[in-house]
């Protein structure tokens, strides 16, 4: 059981660091407020810290409990449903595939339109995941990046094995859930908003009646 869990730690770890990369580069448009506010390179910072941390928990659970606790000298204060798989734990790692999946899948559909810096895009892709929502990546962000901060940025998960002082540990852990409380959505409204406003610069007409027929981020509904 260990070594499965360890498995689906380890995919759904590189599934949540994929959804934040990306291999396309372009110019970015003047207009790119999170780019020229540093986010942009600070959403790799995060992909990377969090690729750290969820390879450490697929290493601490398959290891035997003696060699767990040379790896996490304060296990104790870790809880039971991070070294052992339970449903909390199995719901937890199910939005954040499902999250990641939606982003790459969005990724994937847009190609080479497909950039962090806003661009200029050639096309309007209306098809696929983009016939039902707008921002589907930002969908996906929406479902995984909660799930994300509810499972590895815990003061009671793993990262309880690396800091003693439990205080310090707390006010670390409320400060990273508050800040990403509130800096998610008002960057993916901003960045919504640029997008938009240079789609419709861009396809005139055609982006009008695309968004008049399509939800923003959930299908029927917003």
């Amino acid at each position: 059981m260990q070594i499965i869990f360890s498995l689906v730690l380890t995919v759904t770890t590189l599934l949540n660091c994929q959804s934040l990369e990306c291999s396309n580069t372009s110019s970015s448009v003047a207009t790119d407020s999170l780019k020229k506010h540093g986010v942009v390179t600070a959403s790799s910072v995060y992909r990377v810290y969090y690729l750290a941390v969820g390879l450490f928990h697929a290493l601490l659970v398959i290891l035997p409990q003696g060699k767990q606790e040379a790896v996490c000298p304060n296990s104790e204060h870790v809880r039971h449903d991070h070294i052992f798989p339970t449903y909390r734990t199995a719901t937890a790692l199910t939005l954040i595939c499902l999250g990641s999946c939606i982003r790459i899948y969005a990724f994937w559909q847009l190609g080479p339109c497909f950039t962090f810096s806003l661009s200029k895009p050639d096309r309007l892709v209306t098809t696929g995941i983009y016939r039902y929502v707008r921002h589907p990546a930002y969908a996906g962000l929406a479902i995984q990046a909660p799930a994300v901060l509810y499972f590895w940025a815990r003061e009671d998960g793993v990262l309880a094995c690396l800091m003693s002082d439990l205080p310090l540990l707390h006010v670390v852990t409320i400060v990273h859930w508050c800040f990403w409380a509130v800096a998610l959505p008002m960057m993916g409204w901003v960045r919504i908003k640029e997008e938009e406003e240079l789609l419709e610069k861009t396809f005139g007409q055609q982006w009008k009646e695309y968004r008049h027929t399509t939800r923003m981020l959930v299908p029927f509904l917003f």
